[in-house]
């Protein structure tokens, strides 16, 4: 903070209550809109999903996708990684989004 800013106060300051309201209603916007999107699909590759969202790597492991770090991951796809492991991706890609939202990731 600088002296201008302990004697004429910040830009954030001296803003209307009106914009700062108009600020917090498009943030919520943008987030009803994010929740909204799926943050996981069928179609993605394992290992750019675990990079996007790492919270996802423990969450896989827990539901029978124990290999998750190995060469395949790289290449395959979240639906074909379930098929091989006996697995319904769209149960999986389900239940990770909604994981994923609760957890802010």
């Amino acid at each position: 903070m600088s002296l201008k800013d302990l004697f004429f106060g910040n830009d954030t300051e001296n803003e209307s209550e009106e914009t700062i309201l108009a600020n917090e209603e498009v943030k919520n916007e943008e987030t009803v809109v994010n929740e909204n999107e799926a943050l996981v699909t069928t179609d993605m590759i394992v290992g750019d999903l675990i990079v996007k969202h790492p919270l996802a790597a423990q969450f896989l492991m827990e539901c029978g996708m124990g290999c998750i770090y190995c060469p395949a991951s790289q290449m395959e796809s979240l639906a074909e990684a379930c098929a091989v492991h006996g697995i319904d991706s769209e149960e999986i890609v389900d239940a990770l989004n909604d994981y994923l939202i609760e957890h802010n990731a």
